[in-house]
């Protein structure tokens, strides 16, 4: 079995993540890290159309070390979540444990606009509408997407039915403004946890490692809540995982540390997705724009890395470091545009990534190439002033 990208720390192999998997030795990883299809065809993509099977989490079950831990990103949404969690149990791993959220405000709707659908049913053009952004900003419901400052595309109902049904959308699904990362483990081998982290170092959790600064010298406990710069206004900056990120000790005052019991964690910036991908030919992520409802024209751009769900190395570090140890190794079967494999070069951790495209496979080789240095420099341009 010949990797399609290999380094001193990991290895990427391109195909079917159950047939790689099959040839990786038993209880050979320490942390299972991966973001897998989320289960509801996002933007039409074929590889989303359905949450992992039942086998390849069994493959994975296999694969750890009794104790080890897993944290698989989820939807929101309750029958991909359930239905993530039921097969993640019904191949032995257990699943008894709270949830880690990611909070974040720059999500775009996913509901299908009604009166769209009429209008290009009918075949009629819809006439945009052209607004300062103070406006469009302003706007929420109806036929608008507060979106900010972002360059949205505004249009008006054509036909009488359109009109009649303007604000109107499919079932209900709003704007996201969470993700979940599943905790999962395999069994312990032994008897208790105790026993099961003196005989492999299995069966806990770093949560000292991942705890908060506090005003005092000492650390918060964390919580199962991680969310987005700028959510709770402009005192979250002081909980910014950079500042957890670089190891740095960081003063809080105390109404701010009683108010905000958790840490921050910004979507990743252009400069973070494109780092490393200038020599790959640009392609927008969305190759069927008429399918799919897409408000923001910046999402209809031409991009390097193209991979539409890239998630951020700082939230993919901190599980790392979370639930392994320097030069541990983890396994991503999902492995996308590569960030968990960006995040274990950063931690020294060794790491296994399998993707079935190959067009992704090439991004994450060469995103895991330009990290490092690099890659904390591209992120230091992103913290905020403080």
């Amino acid at each position: 079995m010949k990797p399609f990208f290999e380094n001193d720390l990991g290895d990427i192999y391109q195909g079917d993540c159950l047939d790689v998997m099959k040839e990786l030795p038993s209880e050979s990883i320490d942390l299972l890290l991966t973001d897998p299809p989320y289960g509801y065809s996002f933007l039409g993509k074929d590889w989303d159309r359905a949450v992992p099977k039942v086998d390849i989490w069994k493959e994975c079950n296999r694969l750890l070390k009794p104790g080890s831990f897993a944290f698989i990103m989820s939807a929101p949404r309750l029958d991909c979540l359930l239905r993530m969690a039921l097969n993640l149990g019904e191949a032995g791993f257990e699943i008894g444990f709270t949830p880690i959220y990611w909070a974040y405000h720059s999500g775009f709707p996913k509901a299908l606009d009604i009166s769209k659908v009429i209008d290009r049913r009918c075949g009629l053009k819809r006439e945009p509408v052209e607004m300062p952004g103070r406006q469009r900003s302003a706007l929420c419901w109806g036929e608008h997407y507060a979106c900010g400052r972002q360059e949205i595309d505004f249009t008006l109902p054509a036909s009488d039915d359109a009109k009649r049904l303007s604000g109107g959308y499919a079932g209900f699904q709003p704007k996201p403004a969470v993700e979940v990362v599943i905790v999962a483990m395999k069994p312990l081998s032994e008897k208790s946890h105790t026993d099961q982290a003196l005989k492999n170092g299995k069966g806990v959790t770093w949560l000292k490692e991942c705890s908060i600064p506090a005003e005092d010298g000492f650390s918060r406990f964390p919580s199962n809540l991680l969310s987005c710069d700028k959510v709770f206004g402009g005192d979250s900056y002081m909980f910014d995982l950079d500042m957890w990120f670089e190891g740095k000790v960081n003063s809080l005052p105390k109404d701010i540390a009683d108010r905000f019991p958790f840490l921050f964690v910004k979507k990743p910036s252009k400069s973070e997705k494109e780092s490393g991908c200038e020599s790959i030919g640009p392609k927008k992520w969305c190759d069927d724009e008429e399918s799919v409802d897409i408000p923001q024209k910046r999402n209809r751009a031409e991009r390097h890395n193209y991979h539409p769900t890239v998630k951020p190395v700082k939230l993919m570090s901190y599980l790392t470091v979370l639930g392994s140890r320097p030069k541990d190794i983890v396994l991503d079967p999902f492995l996308g545009s590569g960030t968990t494999a960006m995040a274990c070069e950063l931690l020294e951790r060794r790491w296994i990534g399998i993707e079935l495209e190959r067009e992704y496979a090439e991004i994450a080789a060469a995103r895991i190439s330009n990290s490092g240095l690099k890659i904390r420099a591209s992120l230091e341009k992103e913290r905020p002033d403080s």
